[in-house]
């Protein structure tokens, strides 16, 4: 169907959404920056992004023309300049930081984890690198694998509930080895004047072999673990396992928090699954009559009123580009992230139930 386009006044659909989410079993959850808005970190492409953050603090004059927009600053390309890759390690050192300090997760954050306790969410996948689900008690570990069991909320039984699509700052990783490390405080000054540390690991190895009269090898620096543009993740292979696992579950709904739906690989994975809760909806009308299944009722002015049942939803202050996503998306809805969780509340707090009972 074609994509509706929904307002805080839109009751009756607003209803439909909620009403959604309460009667689905595998919901999808795809994120971006803007659910972390309100929390106090930048997103990307608005006017006070991190792209224009970037653009205004390390002019050409600065940077050497190195990086002529803000997304150069997240682009493999980088290492090729010394200028952009010293300017690289302190920005990221500063941005960890902040995130350091944010007080609390978002309602939206909050609604990720209620949709885990009640047994509802079968994968979030994420864009954001801010690692804030994991404040909430998500399992963030790839290593724990696809296998999620809806019932348990503690690790390891879940399996990894968040797909960290653009890796985490939690970490640093080395160039070299491709091993990963903690922070301390050593390689955060280290980072924030512009350099690489050194990777434990190499400089152990390196050592190692020098004591035993042998040749030294190269010791690695370590950047934040984070996935650039260009870049493959390094769990790749993992995340591909994952993705099929879910598209074999047969998800019955995904919504889609504040995210610009520009970058490549995550346009594929969206109109992936979005095509599999749209086939597995259409198996259903066509073996149920539409009085039962593909049809939201609801009252207005006394009488029912039947409408098609928004399996994918995207709740975002921008609009998707229509030419691309009119046939994937089922409902734009033009609010806040934390203002729709809000409305939802409103309207479906048996949602929430199982969560206020813990």
């Amino acid at each position: 169907m074609p994509t509706a386009t929904v307002t805080s006044t839109d009751h009756r659909f607003l209803q439909s959404i909620a009403d959604t989410i309460h009667s689905s079993k595998r919901i999808l959850v795809i994120t971006g920056a803007g659910i972390s808005t309100n929390s106090g970190i930048p997103d990307f492409r608005s006017t006070h992004g991190l792209y224009n953050l970037v653009k205004s603090r390390y002019p050409p004059s600065i940077s050497s023309n190195s990086i002529s927009t803000g997304k150069d600053l997240f682009s493999c390309s980088l290492f090729t300049d010394p200028t952009s890759t010293s300017i690289f390690y302190s920005f990221l050192a500063e941005l960890r930081e902040s995130v350091l300090r944010v007080k609390d997760t978002t309602p939206t954050h909050k609604f990720i984890r209620t949709l885990a306790e009640s047994g509802r969410l079968l994968r979030c996948y994420t864009q954001n690198i801010d690692g804030l689900e994991g404040r909430e008690g998500l399992a963030t570990d790839l290593s724990l694998g696809a296998a999620v069991n809806r019932e348990v909320v503690t690790a390891p039984k879940r399996g990894c509930q968040v797909v960290q699509l653009h890796g985490e700052l939690d970490t640093l990783r080395c160039m070299h080895c491709q091993g990963t490390c903690e922070y301390d405080d050593d390689r955060v000054s280290a980072l924030m004047d512009g350099r690489a540390p050194d990777c434990p690991s190499c400089v152990l190895k390196d050592r190692e072999r020098r004591e035993a009269g042998k040749r030294g090898t190269r010791v690695g620096g370590l950047r934040p673990n984070i996935v650039l543009y260009g870049e493959e993740h390094p769990q790749g292979d993992v995340i591909g396992k994952i993705t099929s696992a879910d598209l074999k579950s047969g998800p019955d709904m995904m919504i889609i928090f504040g995210t610009s739906l520009k970058v490549h690989g995550l346009k594929r994975l969206v109109k992936e699954f979005a095509a599999s809760i749209h086939a597995r909806n259409a198996a259903r009308k066509s073996s149920t009559s539409a009085e039962d299944v593909g049809k939201a009722s609801t009252e207005e002015g006394g009488k029912p009123v039947k409408q098609e049942v928004p399996r994918v939803v995207f709740v975002n202050n921008q609009p998707a580009a229509n030419s691309v996503w009119k046939d994937t998306i089922d409902a734009w809805v033009d609010m806040d992230c934390d203002e729709f969780v809000a409305e939802i509340k409103r309207r479906r707090p048996a949602v929430w139930e199982r969560q206020e009972r813990l």
